[in-house]
């Protein structure tokens, strides 16, 4: 099998096959099973059909669209969302079934086809070909990107923003990367995760002063971070537990330059940590560790990059809020918080601190 896409969201994983088949194991409530050999039966509920510790805790790959092929999807904190084959937008629940996969509907008033979707955790995100973000959800820290009179808004576009080629979803603030290299970000900005030197929210997109162009973006819950065509790093935002990289203080509310000793190909972000990988395919996290999300023994947490060595060749990453996956192309690891099986192990170990192969099997 090979994937073509993962995704990490607050306590499920996903992964994306070029045949268009997704699976998600995790955070998941399975319908109408039974217990996969040598499930731990006292993490189990008194109902037949539900299985997992809370219901929701999934350590097996399970199909999320029988019949129906997926171009893209993101998990997000609650819910997910798909791009179907056909284009339409789909808003998944994390109920799966063995026939009919994840329960899911339309996102209704949405333009079909876009080439990216995104999540905060209360907002939707959609980004297409002509460079135009659509926006819906709950209006909360300014994270819509545009003015709304209802506390919950239907999909409308984003005004000022053209030519968008990426979308970054952090916990409650978003980035978005134009054609020219520039960056923009709106939304919560208490830790200045929006890097304009303030510390107010932003209900509309503003650009960031960058030095040079732009390549890649990543955002984590509450910090931010831009790659250089240089493959240099740029991070702002939180700082608390070293999550941006540069110890010298706990928030950064404009662009630092982040020293990582490699060349930076691909970053990403949780709740106060960070993953990224190197042009030469390894993979490197630092910031807060107390759930494992560093890779390495035990859970000190490092202001600077710690490479894991286990892992080499990797084409992509994905940080949830505590769990990171990465990939090849081929397989599938993970690593971090496994309270809910997000790194495809038995809820009974809650912290994997070493890379776990997920098994498609």
């Amino acid at each position: 099998m090979n994937i073509t896409h993962i995704s990490a969201g607050r306590d499920r994983s996903m992964a994306l096959a070029d045949d268009g088949t997704a699976h998600g194991w995790g955070g998941i409530k399975l319908l109408g099973a039974t217990l996969p050999p040598g499930y731990p039966g006292e993490l189990c509920t008194s109902n037949a059909t539900e299985i997992g510790h809370n219901r929701y805790a999934q350590p097996l790959p399970q199909t999320l669209n029988p019949g129906q092929a997926y171009v893209g999807l993101v998990d997000g904190y609650v819910d997910s969302l798909a791009i179907a084959r056909t284009g339409s937008v789909l808003s998944c629940r994390p109920v799966v079934s063995a026939t009919h996969g994840a329960q899911h509907a339309p996102v209704a008033g949405l333009p079909a086809s876009p080439r990216q979707v995104a999540l905060t955790e209360s907002a939707g995100f959609a980004l297409y070909a002509d460079g135009a973000v659509w926006s819906w959800g709950l209006r909360g820290n300014g994270q819509l990107g545009r003015a709304v009179d209802t506390r919950h808004a239907p999909p409308a576009q984003i005004t000022g923003l053209t030519n968008i080629r990426a979308l970054a979803a952090g916990h409650s603030h978003v980035l978005a990367l134009d054609s020219s290299g520039r960056v923009w970000a709106w939304g919560a900005n208490a830790a200045g995760q929006l890097g304009n030197g303030g510390l107010q929210e932003g209900t509309q997109p503003q650009a960031i002063f960058l030095p040079s162009r732009i390549q890649h973006i990543g955002a984590g819950d509450t910090h931010s971070f831009a790659v250089d065509d240089k493959g240099r790093l740029w991070g702002w935002g939180a700082n608390n537990h070293g999550q941006v990289g540069d110890a010298s203080a706990r928030y950064f509310t404009r662009p630092q330059r982040i020293r990582t000793g490699f060349t930076v190909a691909q970053i990403d972000a949780g709740m106060f940590y960070t993953a990224a990988r190197s042009t030469h395919g390894d993979v490197f996290a630092w910031g807060w560790n107390g759930m494992g999300q560093l890779g390495r023994d035990g859970v000190g947490f490092s202001p600077t990059p710690v490479r894991i060595r286990a892992l080499s060749n990797v084409t992509q990453l994905a940080a949830g809020v505590g769990h990171v996956l990465a990939s090849n192309g081929h397989g599938v690891w993970a690593w971090g918080d496994n309270r809910a099986s997000a790194c495809g192990q038995f809820p009974s170990t809650t912290v994997q601190l070493a890379p776990h192969p997920i098994s498609f099997a």
